[in-house]
């Protein structure tokens, strides 16, 4: 098997990228022809996993957070090369929804037993999902697409980001304090169901179920239906917002009249007033937007004891 391992240099403490030359020493001993590149500025991943289709490897592994994950997908979408993971971002949220094992502290072997799937697991195929801008530019995404409020909190993370990741308690602070001058606008939602025009504040387009490591977002969303799981929050300013994390945090968002979740191949959106647009926790442009799904355009490897809940087949 010809692996190309694609890793964020930035990503991970310095414990981390020793485990990830264990790994790799596992992967070699395992009869894997393996390369390695680092990542040198936005964009190197998308380009080097196109150019590892395009050289006939395998697999391409995402070495990084879920923006790096993000990228070798728009690489790889409908090549046939199937994509492994070692995750080492803040969130992972991909990697807790499929059940990679994420390196910490107290699980020092997480990339010893994430190389072992990608030498060994199994090999799935399920969906990406698409956003297309006015301009006429696209990008896929794995896990969500976010429209206003979650965008919003991204565009300020990436305002200030600096030479390493925020931490968790970073981003909540910068988060709380975008959510107190948030107040949504009007918006005209058109899905395959009908249209709908709410005071929204955010609406996120989900593959899968996890989002923000946090929350089941879309508890029935599956990654190989050709469906979208669309949640719209609507409301007005903070006191709306908090109201639906609550909700969100104790599982009862589902019940909420100011919750609505639905299911659809696409979806428009247009608003009042530009909101910004997220995929998979980067912020890329702005409304008015087009988002679809693209049924079985990237290969994954996955964990055998990956939870079933997560697919149709």
């Amino acid at each position: 098997m010809k692996i190309l391992l694609i890793v964020n240099p930035n990503a991970g403490p310095n414990v981390f990228k020793k485990q990830l030359r264990t790994a790799q020493d596992y992967l070699l001993q395992q009869g894997c022809e393996l390369k390695r590149v680092d990542t040198q500025a936005k964009g190197d991943a998308t380009r080097l996993a196109r150019q590892a289709a395009a050289d006939g490897f395998d697999v391409a592994v995402a070495v990084g957070g879920d923006g790096t994950i993000n990228e070798v997908c728009n690489g790889l979408a409908n090549s046939g090369v199937a994509m492994g993971v070692l995750p080492a971002g803040t969130a992972n949220v991909y990697a807790a929804d499929v059940g990679i094992p994420i390196w910490s502290p107290l699980t020092p072997d997480a990339v010893t037993k994430g190389a072992e799937i990608i030498a060994h697991g199994h090999h799935r195929q399920i969906d990406l999902g698409r956003v297309r801008f006015a301009d006429g530019s696209s990008r896929y995404f794995l896990m969500w697409c976010g429209i206003g409020l979650d965008a919003a909190i991204s565009q300020s993370k990436d305002a200030a980001r600096s030479p390493r990741p925020l931490n968790f308690a970073a981003w909540l602070i910068s988060g709380l304090m975008v959510t107190y001058d948030f107040i949504g606008t009007r918006a005209t939602i058109t899905m395959d169901e009908g249209e709908i025009k709410e005071r929204v504040l955010m609406a996120v387009a989900s593959n899968g179920q996890l989002y923000g490591r946090v929350w089941r977002l879309a508890p029935e969303a599956k990654l190989d239906d050709g469906l979208l799981d669309v949640a719209v929050m609507v409301g007005h300013g903070w006191p709306s917002a908090i109201k639906h994390i609550i909700g969100m945090t104790f599982r009862k968002h589902i019940k909420d009249p100011d919750f609505h979740l639905h299911r659809t191949r696409r979806l428009t959106i247009s608003t009042r007033e530009a909101l910004p647009v997220h995929v998979d926790a980067e912020t890329i442009g702005v409304t008015p937007v087009e988002v679809e799904i693209v049924p079985g355009a990237l290969t994954v490897i996955l964990p055998e004891d990956a939870p079933v809940r997560l697919f149709v087949n």
